[in-house]
């Protein structure tokens, strides 16, 4: 009984410390520059020799500008970007070799969420 008793306390003791921040919605962030935090993550990341740079365009995805990424972007929903979706894929997540940092992913994310605009 003890064990339950100890369980539940821990219990409510972290439900009540994880509430204490204040949460942020997406107007309190920054706005995400398309050119100069974006673009500089699919080129290096994306638009390489051998995956989705203009001469081997895997899947004719091809991600070296604006008009070409956005093909593979539905502004406000990362959840149905296939670009967004490929590099957060748990079981075949891209690129392969390096995977992107949890920052450019974020980066990418808020950017789609915040439409997704070429500034």
């Amino acid at each position: 009984m003890k064990i339950k008793i100890s369980i539940l306390f821990a219990f409510v003791f972290l439900l009540a410390i994880s509430c204490t921040h204040e949460s942020q919605t997406l107007s309190d962030l920054p706005e995400v520059s398309f050119t100069n935090d974006v673009l500089p993550v699919f080129q290096t990341g994306c638009a390489i020799s051998g995956c989705h740079d203009q001469s081997s365009a895997k899947e004719g995805e091809v991600y070296t500008n604006y008009e070409n990424i956005l093909s593979s972007i539905e502004p406000g929903h990362p959840e149905n970007s296939k670009a967004y979706k490929s590099m957060t894929n748990y079981f075949q997540i891209m690129p392969p070799k390096t995977p992107l940092s949890v920052e450019d992913r974020t980066k990418i994310r808020v950017w789609i969420l915040q439409g997704a605009k070429n500034n």
